[in-house]
């Protein structure tokens, strides 16, 4: 196929092969043409008509009483076009903020006016997203659908990442994952895993998910050497992949940390009251810890959580692991 060939077809047939594209729930099972005409607002003769004329044209099976399905090449085009979509939907909602019934209005009109070289240049610059922010999977640039393997996020192990494809969550639920990034399309790399659930790091941030609320977000891993399909490659100032630099990982005593450095509680040591003491100090898994200052002898320490001070023994601070992330050569 041709560059851009898709888009020399009219604004009309390209609406009626995305619609059976976004319409059908099986390879084979033709989309009843009522539908066609309640996606599209038209009439059902209308729908008839046209639906005879792609199919003179090879890009659809007609079946009467039945309903339409996609050729090949018509499938080819329609991904075409769903590609453009579904990428505008993905900076629109992403980079520009807009809900995602006004970013799917707006893609609507520029799925049509979108060459190959924009589309492809949008996708890089979006680093590659495997889907839009509804959990579609977004076409290849060859015009067919990669291949996902979606899995639990609960089922990563540590130092694990992956991307976001579907969040199978409450719709209150989904509406505070979205606040702090957890959405399709999003990367994500699971930090800890506790039995209660999960410490991952999400656009910079370090996020604590219970164990139901993690088995309920679908991933796709992110292996190392990967080659493209429908996990997203990372994309930085243009930089290829092979040569970012991988986080490396270490669980370190929270007592072993210099003045000046960050680091992410995972879990804290012993029980009873003392262990609560702790907690009711803010130091849970998830929490973010600063050392400010250590006594002249190396006891106590002072750390800054949650914007306010805290003063530890090196005994207690000892009892407390934390993760902390370093920079690889």
């Amino acid at each position: 196929m041709s560059d851009d060939a898709a888009l020399h077809l009219s604004e009309s047939v390209q609406n009626y092969l995305v619609s059976i594209i976004r319409l059908r729930e099986a390879e084979d099972v033709p989309v009843p043409l009522s539908q066609l005409a309640d996606m599209l607002s038209i009439s059902p003769i209308s729908v008839n008509d046209m639906c005879r004329k792609l199919q003179d044209q090879g890009l659809v099976i007609y079946r009467p009483y039945k309903g339409a399905l996609l050729t090949e090449e018509g499938q080819r085009y329609a991904y075409y076009i769903a590609r453009r979509h579904r990428l505008w939907e993905v900076f629109l909602v992403g980079k520009l903020g807009f809900d995602y019934d006004e970013a799917h209005a707006a893609a609507c009109q520029l799925e049509h006016a979108t060459p190959n070289r924009v589309a492809d240049r949008l996708d890089a610059f979006l680093s590659y997203p495997a889907v839009n922010p509804r959990g579609e999977p977004i076409p290849r640039p060859e015009g067919v659908l990669p291949d996902c393997i979606a899995v639990p996020l609960s089922s990563l192990d540590a130092g694990q990442q992956a991307h976001i494809l579907k969040l199978q969550a409450s719709e209150p639920a989904r509406i505070a994952l979205d606040a702090q990034g957890i959405r399709p399309g999003a990367r994500v790399l699971l930090l800890a895993a506790f039995e209660s659930g999960v410490l991952i790091q999400v656009e910079g941030q370090h996020i604590s998910l219970a164990g139901t609320l993690a088995g309920a977000i679908s991933v796709e891993p992110i292996e190392a050497g990967e080659g493209e399909g429908c996990t997203l490659r990372p994309f930085a100032d243009s930089v290829p992949a092979s040569r970012l630099p991988a986080p490396a990982l270490r669980q370190v005593p929270l007592d072993t940390l210099k003045v000046g450095q960050r680091a992410v509680i995972v879990r804290l040591e012993g029980k009873g009251p003392a262990r609560q003491r702790m907690m009711d100090m803010g130091l849970v898994a998830g929490t973010e810890v600063k050392v400010v200052r250590a006594a002249p002898l190396g006891d106590p320490i002072e750390f800054q959580v949650k914007g306010y001070s805290l003063s530890l023994r090196k005994a207690e601070a000892n009892k407390i692991t934390v993760e902390l992330e370093t920079a690889m050569e």
